[in-house]
């Protein structure tokens, strides 16, 4: 899918009221087959910024993708050569210098700040115009970093962790350990994704063992 297209596509669910952060990981959930559902709920509280103007949510929730891909369980993996920190640092620096910021404050149009209670929008100005750009930057800069051989490589990790079955306990390939300024936010997040998968996955293997 063209940079365009892909815009195209985050417009379109931005335009319903589909926050960014759930734009972006929303793609990459497809990707890691993860459910929709709990995709879009899951980060549906990063949106402006983690409602306070700090990170974009297009990257918050492109971090929470790496820490799925390339994270850690492990504490002595972190910092670790080509980790999970190094590539995110990477990936934000692109972002950053291609749209200026990573901040959501400083991402709006009209110096709109739309986690303050206080501010108005600027007569003549649709903060969010740049909105899809930034989902589909995101997602462009960050599959130079998930691609389709790492991810195979994560599921079959999860798997192999786990006796075939990846959500039969959370695997340390499956919880990861994203990074940065909202690295703990992140970290319970993708840890609540395994956990969540788990139980789905359980309740329909008794509903199949019922019929």
């Amino acid at each position: 899918m063209s940079h365009s297209e892909t815009m195209k596509m985050f417009q379109e669910m931005l335009d319903k009221g589909t926050h960014c952060s759930q734009c972006v990981f929303s793609y990459w959930a497809e990707r890691l087959d993860i459910d929709p559902e709990f995709a879009m709920r899951i980060t549906s509280g990063l949106g402006m910024g983690v409602n306070h103007g700090d990170s974009c949510g297009a990257v918050t929730s492109t971090a929470l993708a790496f820490g799925l891909v390339h994270g850690f369980s492990d504490a002595a993996e972190s910092n670790s050569d080509g980790g999970v920190e190094k590539l995110l640092k990477e990936f934000e620096a692109a972002f950053a210098e291609r749209n200026g910021s990573l901040l959501c404050r400083d991402l709006l149009s009209g110096g709109y700040d739309a986690a303050d209670p206080n501010a108005t929008v600027p007569k003549g100005v649709d903060p969010w115009e740049n909105c899809a750009k930034y989902c589909a930057d995101a997602v462009e800069l960050a599959e130079h970093y998930l691609t389709a051989e790492n991810i195979e490589r994560y599921s079959s990790l999860a798997l192999a962790a786990n006796d075939g079955n990846p959500y039969d306990s959370p695997s340390p390939y499956a919880i990861g350990a994203a990074s940065g300024a909202t690295g703990l936010a992140l970290g319970v997040l993708a840890t609540l994704v395994v956990t969540y998968e788990k139980r789905r996955a359980k309740n329909e293997r008794e509903m199949k063992d019922r019929s």
